[in-house]
């Protein structure tokens, strides 16, 4: 091959590498963006459930308290006058129904923990994408890199198998979407 053709080749493989690399970097940028909200909500999520299982836990803290002290304001007390039997059930009735109340809130505050839980889940599965997005996409950028050295159009196309995967999986997570190919789902799993 002539110089002159040689050198028309090798700009021509630079100017693919250079849109190439600017096209990954521009992605990969945005896609860092939109796994750090993802993984600043996850972080709220998992706060979420553990102030939650915190709160239960209080509650379920209460409710024994009250308990006990509606059994304790049950039971009569020697020479108690008719007065104080009446204000020692009401008391009794107050702890009994203080304690009910507890464990209708105790349910409520289970649910969102559980709720919180299963939210944050569901995001650590789309952040697993952007992860795995991620590092394909390095990857590619790497490849992109040595190409530019050897200056190799076999090499060039290589690199894009990973920058196709890595753009495939990050517009899944972008649209929340099932990554559908079962080698891939294998290798977020190993990732997760």
């Amino acid at each position: 091959m002539s110089d002159t053709k040689q050198e028309k080749t090798e700009s021509s493989l630079e100017t693919w590498v250079g849109l190439m690399v600017v096209i990954t970097a521009t992605f990969l940028g945005i896609s860092n963006v939109k796994d750090n909200n993802i993984v600043q909500k996850m972080q709220q999520k998992q706060v979420d459930q553990n102030n939650n299982w915190a709160w239960f836990q209080a509650r379920n803290i209460r409710i024994g308290v009250y308990e006990a002290a509606s059994e304790e304001m049950s039971l009569p007390n020697p020479g108690e006058t008719p007065e104080l039997k009446t204000k020692r059930e009401a008391m009794s009735a107050k702890y009994a129904s203080m304690a009910k109340s507890q464990e209708k809130k105790m349910e409520a505050q289970k649910e969102a923990a559980e709720k919180a839980s299963k939210d944050y889940d569901n995001l650590n599965k789309i952040d697993d994408k952007f992860d795995l997005c991620d590092a394909l996409l390095a990857l590619s950028m790497a490849l992109m890199g040595v190409t530019a050295l050897i200056k190799r159009w076999w090499l060039f196309f290589l690199a894009l198998f990973p920058f196709a995967l890595g753009l495939y999986i990050g517009i899944a997570g972008f649209a929340d979407l099932d990554v559908q190919l079962p080698f891939l789902e294998s290798i977020m799993n190993i990732l997760s």
